[in-house]
């Protein structure tokens, strides 16, 4: 039987049901978000949330809505997670105060705050122009670290000078080398969107939702559950498409749903940190 192996990207919804009471909006996940749902879903982080003191982090949020964690010492244990400190695992992207590392993040804006009398001609800056979600971390060396993430991608800001998260500034970005210029670039160009895009509910990301990482997040959770590989299909391709295919000659369809298993759990057991690349 001829199939278009194409359709369940067509198909794919933007939001899916994970449980009774829970659904998440996949089309406005940027990598840091899918990161988290499968750190989340990893057993030994969450014996270390459950370990960890405290539980809950220090949050304030900013006048202009951006939520700020500041720690007054390290938390080695979360670090090793990629975390500044721990973060619930039982509240979902999107929900969840989640604080990335600088050393966990890839591309990294980094950017003096100038003084206005440096830069007279042209209008300061202030995070209220970022349009988008905002979380900044202060850590030990009192350096802000400010995520950004809007239209399905992220932007880490590390801003160098404390008072730009509630003052107006001008920025003086910093080029770290020529060794990935291209990455740096990229990153600039983004965080000019997000100054330049208007506030508006109608906006939509900018991609869709990731087929693959959407099947792989399903297999986990099937496979947590300790479903049968079958039904872990059925969960993801339907009932009718397993009924037609998985009794055959192709072995198509249980390969497929074996690899999506196994890049599941691969990303829970510590792959989730090359999507924060």
């Amino acid at each position: 039987m001829n199939r278009d192996h194409t359709a369940p990207t067509r198909r794919l919804q933007r939001t899916i049901r994970v449980s009774d009471d829970l659904s998440y909006d996949l089309a406005a996940y940027d990598p840091s978000d899918w990161a988290w749902e499968f750190l989340r879903r990893n057993p030994d982080y969450r014996a270390a949330w459950r370990a960890s003191v405290p539980r809950r982090l220090p949050l304030v949020t900013l006048k202009d809505g951006t939520a700020l964690l500041r720690l007054r010492r390290r938390y080695p244990n979360a670090e090793r997670w990629g975390l500044y400190a721990f973060a619930d695992p039982s509240i979902p992207a999107r929900q969840a105060p989640v604080f990335w590392c600088a050393a966990a993040l890839g591309h990294i804006v980094r950017l003096r705050a100038a003084t206005s009398k440096h830069r007279e001609s042209l209008p300061p800056l202030t995070l209220a122009k970022f349009n988008v979600d905002r979380a900044a971390a202060i850590g030990v060396d009192n350096t802000p670290l400010v995520l950004m993430k809007g239209q399905g991608v992220k932007v880490a800001v590390e801003i160098h000078g404390v008072a730009a998260l509630t003052h107006p500034f001008h920025p003086v970005f910093e080029i770290d080398g020529f060794g990935d210029l291209n990455g740096q670039t990229e990153s600039l160009k983004r965080l000019q969107r997000f100054a330049e895009q208007a506030t508006s509910a109608e906006s939509r990301p900018a991609f869709g939702p990731d087929e693959r990482l959407t099947h792989a997040l399903i297999a986990l959770d099937e496979s947590l559950r300790g479903k049968t590989y079958r039904q872990i299909a059925i969960a993801i391709f339907g009932e009718q498409r397993v009924a037609e295919e998985w009794i055959g000659p192709s072995q198509f369809l249980k390969d497929r749903t074996r690899r999506l298993v196994a890049k599941g759990k691969d990303l829970m057991a510590g792959g989730y940190r090359d999507l924060l690349a």
